[in-house]
């Protein structure tokens, strides 16, 4: 019976320990900040962890056009603000070129005012998701720019489909197979800088091998990219434009040749949404 009785006391101490280690039911997570890459047009492709985030949310920082694409997803009450506002607009984009110093003071101001806001909600235990176009990790503007240097401990990372992903699949073609060496995903400016003052000596070694060159934000500068490609590669060489790369009702294919490309994007007035592919993968 004491036995007995030992045992029973024993184990409700052990409850009892156990259940003061464990937050109540009704205690709310530690605030944190996500940011989830969205996919290139709507939520069929989305990462669906992605999609259940949001509907934790507490509050979201995205540009209108994210938000026009998911309104199933994001209630509008919940919109703090639109964090690239300024920064990735037409205006912007002009200003980039013209005054490329003015523009980072731009960056620089819109980053602490994005971290401050952040660090705010986050101190009073809010859920802040901060929605990118794509995949965040590939050309996008959240851990490029605003996050730089912002404390990983706070920070979750949910990857998208890159555009990338969505024009390969559009083109129905392996990007690398047999004698193809790699994938080089780029930009214009990454390569030849923003001047195209430079890069010459790197293509000139890319030539020597069988890649697949993926180019963002490629079509609006394809004049000069073609003068630099002319160099030291065939008119032969293959190219593809992705347009709208992911959108069902709005996506369209390109197939050309480095010696025809300039001719034949002149039938289209697009000069931004596209993807542009090079190499003997879209032949």
């Amino acid at each position: 019976m004491i036995k007995s009785k030992f045992i029973a006391v024993l184990l409700f101490a052990i409850f009892i320990f156990v259940y003061s280690l464990a937050p109540p039911a009704h205690a709310k997570e530690e605030g944190k900040l996500y940011v989830i890459g969205m996919g290139p047009s709507g939520p069929d492709l989305t990462a669906p962890r992605g999609l259940a985030v949001l509907e934790k949310a507490d509050i979201f920082l995205c540009p209108p056009y994210i938000q026009k694409n998911f309104p199933q997803y994001i209630n509008p009450a919940k919109v703090a603000f639109d964090p690239w506002k300024g920064i990735h607009d037409e205006e912007a984009i002009k200003l980039r070129k013209t005054d490329h110093g003015k523009w980072l003071q731009r960056v620089e101001k819109r980053k602490k005012k994005v971290f401050n806001f952040v660090m705010d909600a986050i101190n009073k235990k809010k859920t802040v998701v901060m929605l990118d176009s794509g995949d965040p990790c590939v050309y996008g503007p959240s851990l490029y720019w605003l996050l730089k240097g912002f404390d990983y401990q706070y920070l979750e990372v949910i990857p998208g489909i890159s555009a990338f992903n969505a024009a390969s699949a559009a083109l129905k073609k392996p990007m690398i197979g047999e004698g193809i060496n790699f994938v080089m995903l780029t930009a214009p400016h990454s390569i030849f800088g923003r001047s195209f003052e430079k890069g010459d000596e790197l293509l000139k070694d890319l030539s020597k091998y069988n890649v697949t060159m993926v180019f963002y934000m490629a079509i609006s500068s394809m004049d000069r990219l073609v003068e630099k490609f002319s160099k030291y590669y065939p008119a032969e060489l293959p190219m593809a434009i992705v347009y709208y790369a992911g959108y069902s009702e709005k996506e369209k294919v390109l197939k050309s040749s480095l010696g025809k490309i300039l001719d034949d994007l002149k039938k289209t007035d697009e000069k931004w949404m596209g993807l542009l592919i090079i190499g003997k993968a879209v032949k």
